[in-house]
């Protein structure tokens, strides 16, 4: 029978056996090289020094401030800085200080780290220690005058009488109601919320107020403004009239009550004629308000003016805002203490029953 392909044909187009097994032989040390070399490649990158690829892979340089803790361990940190994108990986890092005796003079602190620092750069970062902040609480009284709160401040070491009283007096503040208020003196009493505040030492008095303003802003929420534009106000009137309810009000029930006498006297076009208004005006503070008081010209002062005074008395709670903005219904028109101890007030819609009312308030007095 005829082969149908020859011997030699055969022997010129077939690898032999021999070199089939080289060829795979060759196949696998190179398989073997490609993974020797990313090992090695892999445990160099390991054990280097550079321990972010932001750099190599051109990508943009970013700072990143994170605070280290108080107890913080190598790892914790590792992990933040891993977070951060200042490291590649916490493994890598904690290997590094393993093998370069790094990590046991970390400090706690607020450091400024950035993507194409090297191991030791940032080693030596949180080696380096830190200035520790300091910070004193300070509280802010509900009805405490701007000049009050400035006098308070510069006890407190935080800034100086004359910057904050300065700062009080600036619009340059991203707020819309800073740039609502009337052009006067003392531009933003009222609006310097009475909050206890965590300051750092080292703020500027501008820092200072705008933390208040900011708590303002907090309060004074969407719902108190749109409540506030629906009665007719505007909030420049509402807090004025609430430092005046501050002022006047020891007893907190009463709070909606004389919100309600300012209302009520306003719509009859009487002169609030209310004793705190004159003390802001005479710029003191004292026990009794005499007749010759009630005679400065002052547009703070109720006795002098008709309707609100000029501007804030002093700075106003939540409590007194919302009394403002929310009346009780009365047709109450004057009050007078009753009882001297508890600051409880009468109060009445007849002249003549005040009258009476006063004076058994002046012989608790005699």
């Amino acid at each position: 029978m005829k082969k149908l392909i020859d011997d030699n044909e055969l022997q010129d187009n077939t690898v032999p056996r021999s070199h089939t097994g080289l060829i795979v032989a060759v196949i696998l040390v190179i398989i073997v090289l490609i993974g020797c070399i990313k090992v090695y490649t892999g445990i160099k990158n390991f054990t280097s020094l550079t321990v972010s690829s932001a750099e190599k892979k051109h990508k943009e340089q970013t700072e990143v401030t994170l605070t280290v803790e108080q107890g913080s361990s190598v790892k914790d940190i590792a992990v933040q800085l891993n977070e951060a994108g200042i490291i590649d990986s916490q493994a890598q890092f904690m290997y590094l200080c393993k093998r370069e005796g790094r990590g046991t003079s970390f400090q706690p602190g607020t450091y400024t780290f950035n993507n194409y620092m090297d191991f030791n750069a940032i080693c030596d970062t949180l080696e380096s220690g830190y200035v520790k902040q300091e910070y004193v609480d300070i509280t802010i009284k509900e009805g405490m005058w701007a000049k009050e709160i400035a006098k308070y401040l510069e006890e407190q070491g935080l800034c100086s009488y004359d910057d904050f009283i300065a700062a009080v007096n600036s619009r340059d503040y991203d707020y819309d109601f800073v740039q609502q208020i009337p052009e006067r003196d003392m531009l933003l009493e009222g609006y310097l919320f009475p909050d206890t505040y965590n300051i750092t030492v080292g703020m500027d008095a501008k820092d200072i107020v705008n933390r208040m303003l900011a708590r303002f802003d907090e309060i004074y929420s969407g719902e108190l403004r749109a409540e506030t534009t629906m009665r007719g106000k505007t909030i420049d009137e509402v807090v004025t009239e609430a430092s005046v309810i501050e002022a006047e009000v020891r007893y907190p029930e009463e709070r909606a009550t004389v919100a309600s006498v300012i209302e009520n006297r306003i719509a009859k076009g009487m002169k609030l004629q209310m004793d705190a208004t004159v003390l802001y005006a005479l710029g003191e503070r004292k026990d009794r308000v005499l007749y010759e008081d009630l005679e400065v010209q002052d547009d703070h002062n109720t006795y002098y003016v008709t309707g609100l005074p000029s501007g804030p008395v002093g700075n106003p709670g939540a409590a007194c805002i919302q009394a403002a903005i929310t009346p009780a219904d009365t047709n109450y028109l004057y009050y007078v203490l009753k009882d001297v101890n508890s600051g409880e007030h009468y109060f009445t819609a007849d002249y003549n029953d005040f009258q009476n009312a006063a004076n058994n308030y002046r012989s608790q007095l005699d």
